[in-house]
């Protein structure tokens, strides 16, 4: 056999092993995205679509002034959800963005449920709500208040009944009855 033959020959049988390869580069490249490296999607993605940006809803929360006088008004946005009520008394313990206003909830409570019903709002704290409250008179007063009137922003939300750890709460510091619903405070708020 000449050398042309067998380079012939060679050939036959390299060239179907060559298309096969390229196939496959082809293959691999085709599945890369805008910004990928090796077909990888870029990183911070699982390789799905990015999701669509949220639809906010605005709540408004009510917080203390630094002198303890009134309640005032904080607009927030949060991510729209089926339980709005239960997002504002979230940020409601957050506390306020304004350094004008002081936080009335203390940061160490949990929300552990709040449940709407016949217009009442049962709202269900976490121990800590009276533990690490600061206490006082005024400090009760604004803490109810801010917690009522900030569901009462809600048109289905008429009253609020304070629990703690499943159980209808008596009193927060000894200065309220908060054994039953207690309706909306107007006159504590700073227009």
């Amino acid at each position: 056999m000449r050398v042309g033959q067998k380079m012939l020959k060679a050939v036959r049988y390299l060239l179907p092993l060559f298309t096969v390869l390229l196939l496959i580069a082809g293959c691999t490249d085709s599945q890369k995205t805008p910004g990928s490296e090796n077909g990888q999607p870029p990183a911070g993605t699982n390789g799905s679509q990015p999701p669509a940006k949220a639809e906010m809803v605005t709540v408004t929360l009510y917080f203390s002034t630094k002198d303890a006088s009134a309640l005032v008004a904080e607009k927030r946005e949060v991510v729209k959800n089926d339980h709005p009520a239960r997002a504002a008394i979230e940020e409601l313990i957050n506390g306020p963005k304004n350094p004008e206003l002081t936080k009335v909830v203390p940061a160490t409570t949990k929300l552990r449920d709040i449940k709407i019903k016949d217009h009442v709002a049962y709202v269900d704290f976490s121990e800590s709500f009276v533990k690490d409250h600061w206490g006082g008179s005024t400090g009760e007063i604004l803490t109810v208040s801010a917690i009522i009137n900030t569901l009462t922003e809600f048109p289905e939300i008429k009253g609020v009944q304070f629990m703690v750890e499943g159980k209808k709460l008596a009193t927060l510091k000894g200065h309220l009855d908060l054994g039953a619903p207690l309706a909306r405070n107007e006159a504590i708020i700073r227009k």
